[in-house]
This record gives structure tokens, sequence and C-alpha cells, in this order.
């Protein structure tokens, strides 16, 4: 770009930032520093870099900063900021995500300090947009506007996000938590895959509130919602809300991440069991008598422009035409097309929504000062960011869309199909995530031929294509018509890139997750696509959506059409099978290796008191700042983690706080192996503390956690790679595991130890555990599932010098095995 059109932009306006937040960021330069100046590890720091919202990259050196936007709504202001953010230290690119986020991709850790600053001088903060918290607070971009909404929800969204900001509520969950408010019933927002949902709602006698829905979520065990209240009055919301994540914070699972949202404590107590956790979380909160009092909404300026029709000033783009000159000199059927998928009719006469298409997300610098500008020249400054990752700015006058449609076309931003089909929604993927297993940006793009945009008949208006790079559904491809995540699949001495497609999903209506229906290679999903869409429109009935033919034909039936798509020919024969779109190198995945299971129960000892170690370094620059609730709170943390680090030596990791306590007492504490002192441990330890916690509670419940973690130390550098603690006296452990009748012929009668559901590495230790309690010359039998534990098990047992007498199957299905082993003394 010339220097004078640089010149040429509006000056950014900057406000003070308020004294907590400039504290808050001086924090972390100071933590940066000594991370870059090499006297603290990247693990100690990578928690509390989290929590700022700041994302690790598969790239070595190198952050994703995540600017949260709470219902996506910002402003022509504050989007220049992020212009500027981009070029001057990012990649000159900004990535709008599926929670209405913006993200700025390869910046230096250096530069983040200064970043945080002049994010907060725009009203901005990258705070909890990561890590375990509640994350944005998303919202219908349409909200305020709809033609079908029940009440604006924008305010509602706007207090719940800020109202959680920095609570001590939200500092140290389970997992993340997200929440989403739609204004009607088409639910733009999404609300059943959120933990909580909040769609608006008016009773009979005129009260607005909320149909509150809890315990969605998508990943790799997708779950609808379920519905905790049919009807919440507005003076109830905030302690409803907090009163959930109460019980969350209570009963989530700990120790397996792949278990720990929301969703999974309801799997586990069942619905009216956590309903009743919910009730009685909200009395014991001091909620049990609603006060009725007005619920204290924040303000969102968004009054409509006057209807003048102005005209914007023609700036020259350098080729003797003014705005829009491919538009302006003749193409009035492409502005149709654009109006026809792009513009929505607000509910107030005479404006108009106009949606602009972000491929993929993504937009330049450049690009953004262009919206920012057209923002405050044809509507009112306002601007929202899209959950299929666009952006709207709304109240345009119907009577100058023509103009702006000229000007969008300048900045190559005129694409039609924003929120249609071919408006492909897709993830970083392998691009920048270190979780991405595929490309799913460049699956994307591969499928644009397929949906090109503008060109998309009719009968697939309503169709939704979703592209996740792994299972975690970050592009939430469970609830698309079309739905696809990256996977790898070994083919002998090579690995090819697949995509496992889910067809029917969808959150309209009675929501749906989509069907897993066939593993596909990369190169294939397109035509496997085309043909779907073929027979789709070969074998329909009258006027039948592809919806509802996905739902009437059936799995069963597409698979065998698109079986031809799953075959992959030898590497020998096509090698480009073996490389993922756009990839330059062949598609690879890291495997590890058998035998690993004692070096895992180590490794998970070792990760418990990093995890101490992080939670109490937490601590202590909390309460350097006074933020003395919040440092209760890691201290809290880290006495758990200390001691959860412990019981792994005794085959257990227990999944809850009350349980880790409780096993800890009978376990460690009354065998000798920690100091009397620590009996009771639960007990003297509390929970979250309150907001008003003082300085003194804080620093003394920071020291007992420092002495503790130094107990724990001691006692885990004096174990011996038998995983025996100092003092431990033998004794039957208590665990869910079996003894039971061997129904197996052995040639020895063998005492059976189900292990059958019990995951690498507490299996082995487990067994391991067993064996300690046997003679020399004893054997046991040991039944385990398939994969890893058959895989693992038996050779980590080997290594430890045991005999392993017999091996095979326990049924023909061969989804579990035994395993005769002899003891023999070390």
């Amino acid at each position: 770009m010339s220097p004078n059109i640089v010149d040429l932009r509006p000056a950014i306006k900057t406000e003070t930032i308020p004294a907590h937040i400039a504290e808050e960021i001086e924090t972390f330069e100071a933590e940066a520093q000594r991370v870059l100046g090499g006297d603290l590890s990247n693990d100690i720091f990578k928690p509390f870099r989290l929590q700022y919202g700041i994302y690790g990259q598969r790239q070595p050196g190198v952050q994703m900063v995540r600017i949260k936007i709470p219902f996506g709504g910002l402003t022509g202001n504050q989007l220049r900021r992020v212009a500027e953010l981009a070029d001057r230290f990012a990649t000159g690119v900004g990535h709008v995500t599926t929670r209405q986020d913006i993200q700025l991709h390869f910046v230096e850790l250096k530069h983040v300090p200064e970043m945080m600053r002049l994010l907060a001088s725009v009203g901005l903060t990258t705070r909890e947009a990561c890590a375990n918290t509640v994350r944005n607070v998303t919202a219908c971009h349409l909200a305020g506007v709809c033609q079908g909404e029940v009440f604006d929800v924008t305010p509602y969204a706007k207090t719940v996000a800020l109202h959680l900001l920095r609570n001590p509520l939200n500092q140290s969950l389970p997992r993340k938590f997200k929440i989403a408010l739609s204004g009607c019933r088409q639910d733009c927002a999404l609300t059943p895959i959120h933990d909580i949902g909040l769609l608006a709602a008016k009773r009979t006698d005129g009260a607005i509130g909320f149909r509150m829905v809890a315990g969605g979520g998508l990943g790799s065990t997708p779950r609808i919602a379920q519905v905790l209240r049919e009807f919440t009055p507005m003076d109830e919301l905030l302690p409803t809300i907090e009163a959930v994540i109460k019980v969350f914070d209570t009963l989530g699972n700990r120790k397996n991440r792949n278990k720990a949202r929301m969703k999974f404590v309801i799997e586990k107590l069942g619905f009216d069991e956590f309903k009743r956790r919910w009730e009685a979380a909200y009395a014991a909160m001091g909620y049990a008598v609603p006060t009725h009092e007005p619920i204290e909404l924040l303000e969102y300026a968004d009054e409509p422009p006057l209807l003048m029709p102005t005209k914007a000033p023609v700036i020259s783009n350098g080729n003797g035409h003014g705005n829009g000159a491919a538009f302006l000199n003749g193409d009035v059927s492409a502005f149709h097309a654009w109006k026809r998928t792009n513009v929505v009719l607000q509910r107030q006469a005479g404006f108009t929504t106009a949606a602009i298409k972000l491929p993929m997300g993504d937009l330049t610098g450049d690009q953004m000062w262009t919206i920012a500008d057209l923002a405050e020249r044809y509507s009112n400054g306002n601007i929202r960011t899209t959950i299929n990752q666009n952006m709207v700015i709304r109240w345009i006058p119907e009577g100058r869309l023509e103009e702006f449609y000229g000007e969008l076309l300048t900045h190559s931003l005129g694409d039609p199909g924003a929120e249609l089909v071919e408006d492909i929604i897709a993830c970083p993927g392998t691009d920048t995530c270190g979780l991405g297993i595929t490309s799913s940006k460049g699956m994307a793009r591969a499928l644009a031929e397929v949906f090109p945009a503008g060109q998309v008949p009719e009968d697939l208006r309503d169709v939704s294509v979703k592209i996740s790079g792994c299972h975690n559904s970050c592009a939430q491809h469970h609830i698309a018509t079309i739905g696809l995540h990256g996977v790898g699949k070994r083919l002998g001495e090579h690995t090819a890139p697949h995509y496992e497609l889910h067809l029917g999903g969808h959150v309209d209506g009675t929501p749906k997750i989509g069907q897993l229906t066939v593993k596909l290679p990369a190169k294939s999903v397109p035509a496997a696509v085309r043909h779907l869409v073929d027979v789709y429109r070969r074998d329909r009935k009258n006027g039948e959506t592809l919806q509802a033919f996905i739902t009437r034909v059936g799995k069963v039936a597409l698979k065998e059409e698109l079986i031809p798509y799953t075959i992959v020919p030898p590497y020998d024969q096509d090698q480009t099978y073996y490389y993922d779109w756009e990839g330059e190198a062949e598609f690879v995945l890291e495997d590890l290796g058998p035998g690993e299971c004692a070096g895992g129960a180590l490794e998970m000892i070792d990760d418990r008191m990093l995890e101490a170690d992080q939670e109490l370094y937490q601590a202590k620059l909390l309460v350097e700042k006074h933020q003395h609730a919040l440092s209760v709170n890691k201290s809290y943390r880290a006495v758990l983690a200390a001691a959860k680090a412990l019981l792994v030596t005794e085959g257990i990791d227990p999944a809850t706080d009350a349980d880790t306590f409780q096993e800890f007492d009978l376990r460690l504490a009354h065998k000798g192996i920690v100091p009397a002192m620590y009996k009771g441990l639960g007990a003297q330890v509390g929970d979250l503390g309150s907001k008003d916690a003082t300085a003194d509670a804080a620093t003394e419940r920071m020291s007992f956690a420092r002495q503790f973690i130094a107990v724990c130390r001691t006692a885990t550098e004096q174990m011996g790679k038998d995983l025996k603690l100092a003092q431990v006296k033998e004794a039957l452990p208590t665990t869910a595991a079996k003894i039971v009748p061997s129904a197996s012929v052995a040639p020895v009668q063998a005492p059976v130890y189900d292990l059958r559901g019990v995951a690498c590495p507490m299996n082995y230790v487990k067994t391991k555990l067993k064996l300690e309690m046997m003679d020399h010359g004893e054997q046991l039998e040991v039944w385990l599932d398939a994969g890893e534990p058959i895989r693992n098990v038996p050779m980590s047992l080997r290594n430890d010098g045991h005999k392993i007498l017999n091996e095979g199957p326990l049924e023909p299905e061969a989804k579990h095995f035994k395993i005769l082993v002899e003891k023999v003394e070390g």
C-alpha cells in the first residue's frame, strides 16, 4: 500500500487503560521476559499464557493471539486497531473464528504485551479466550434487527460476558465452558451445542426471559443440550448461570481432558440428578430466594443512522476508475446475485444488514480498514462477526446498497454466497494448529469447485458444509448437512490423509448430530460430495431437501453409494493419495511405540507435580497483584494436583476433588506417606474461597500449598522405578477392578483381574500393584482391552522381569484379551 493512502487513514481513538488491566498486562510482560531470558520454563508459563488468550502454534517460537469479541460486536475504531496489529506484529491477516473471536497468527512472544496494551486502549482483551475458562460468549449477529426475534439479546450477552470475565468462579474450571444466546426460534447462535444455551422467550403475561439448556457440546463425543429451565426470569439469569458453573467446577472430571466437559458430568449423573445438584448449588450460593431485582444491563450503543442518501467520496484506485469500477461499468446481474445471498431486510423499515463473505474467515489488514470505514460511512460504525466466520454491517439504508456493493468489489470483498452452502466453514487445521491432523483449509478450497460462489442452485440453499482438521470440531462439523473431520489412515508403510464424512446434522427444529457415514481419502472427498449431490437429485422426492433426503434414505444406502470413493491405490501406483491438499511433502502422523506403561505412569506423576507448580506460580503472581480470591483458588488447585500425583502410585486417578481428598486420606495420609498434619486434607484447604478473601488468607493458603507440594515432591523423588513410596504397607487396593472366578481354562488355576475399560497406564499400575501382593511363581490372569492395553501392558511387565505365559483373545471378536502372568521376584 502506498504511503499516501496510509496517511489518509483516520487516527485510532484511544482511552485510558483501567489500572487493574494495566497491572494485569504488566504481570504478563514480566513473566514473558523471564521466559525469553531463560529464567522461567515454557511448561510453567504455558497455563498462565493460555489464561491470557495466547495460544501456542505448531510452529515453534510463535504464538496465536485470540482477541475476545463478546457477541461478535466491535466498532470500526476497534477493527482498525486489530488491522494495525495484524500488519505490525502478525502476518497481515486476521482470522474470524466460529466463536466470533479474531485470531492473529505467527506473533513473537516479545510483542504480545504491547499488543495487549494497544487492544486494551480501545476496549478489547484477549483474557480468558483460551484455557479452562468461560470462553467468548456468542450471540446471533442479527440480534436487534432480526424480523423474527422475541427481543434483542445483545445487552444480555454483553452483561453475561463481562460478569464472568476475571470472575474467580471462572479461573480453573475442569475444561472450557461455552455460552450462547439466540433471540428467535431459528436459533442462529446454535444454543443446543453449548454448555449453556439461552433462547429468548416470552411468557403469556408478557414477561421476557430465557429458555435455558445445558450440557451440549461437540468434539469427539457430541451431545445435544437438555432443558434446564423452560423460563429463566431476567433477575435470576446471572445466579442461574453461576450455579451451573459451580456444579461443573465441583464435579467435572479433572483427570481426563477427553472426559472433562460438562456434558460428561451430566452423562455420569443423569440429567435429573444434575438438575438437583444445580438447585442445591443455587441455594448454597445464597440465591434460594430470588430478589426480583432487575438485571443491571451494560449499555450497547447501536442507534440507526439517519436515512439520508449521501454519496461516498470517489477515491481513485489507480486505474482511472473510482469505487467499485467493475460494478459501475455495468455488471448489474452480479449485484443482484450478491444482494440475493448476502443481504437481509431488517425489522426496521428501510434498513438492511449486509454480510461480507470472508473465505474461511480470513481477511487482510487493508480489508479490515475498509470494513471499518464502510461501517462508519454507510451505517453507525458498528460491525458484527458471525459464527460462520464472516462480518456483517447492519443499518445500511436500502437505497445505498448498490453504492456499498461497488466499494466492496474494489477491495475483493464482494463475493456472493455469505452464510450459505458455498460459504464453507473450516478451522485453521495444519496451517497453524498444533492439534490439526489435516489441512482443512486446503480441503475447503478444493470443495469450492463443487459449490462455486454465487452459482449454487436453490435446491442447495439451506445446505451447510463444515470442515474440521481433527475430531475436536472447531468448525462444528457434527451439525452440518455435510460435515468432515480429518484423520490419518495407515496403509502399509505409508499413511494417507482421510476425512470422516458426517451427514444430516442440524440445530434448527429438533437438533440432530450428523451420522458418521464413511471414511474417505482426502483426494476423493470432492468427487464423493459431488456424487452425493447427484444421488440426491436423482432419487429425491418432489420438494425434498438434501437434509430430508439424507434422513429418509439413511446411512446404509448412502454409504453404499460412496464406497467406490473409499478406495486408495497402493503407494507405488499413485502417490498423490498420500499427500494432503496443498501439501508439499508426504503425509505423516507421529506414532508412539508400545511398551511405555511404566514410563507413562511416571509421566503422569511428573505432569501432576508440574501442574501443582504451575498453579502455585499463578497463586504467587495473583497475591502480589492483590487478586486474593483468585490466588486462593490457585493454591487450592496446587494442593489438589500434588495429591493426585501421589495417588498415581496407588493405581487410581480420581475424577472429582472430593474423591481425591478422600482417597488421599485413606491410601496415603493414614499410611504415613505424608506427615500426620495432612490428614483431613480436604477440610484444611476448603474450596474455592470467597470473593472477599483477604491478603492474609491468600498468603496463608499459598504457604500451606508450598509446604504440601514440597512434601509430595520429596516422596516422589525417593520413589523407585517400582512406583513404591516409602513406608507403604501392603494392602488390597480398593479399586473398581474386580477379582472374579476365571471362566477360562488355564494351565494354572489363577485368579482373574478384570481391567477391561481401564486405560493405559493405569491398567499397568494396577497389575503391578496386584503382583506385589503375590509370591514368587504365583500366576495372575489379566483381562485387557484391545489396542494399546494389549500392546503395552505385556511388554511393560516383561520389562519388569515377569513372565508372560499365555496371551490371546477373550472372545472371537477380539475386543478384549487375556494374559497369564507369572510373578518373578526382582
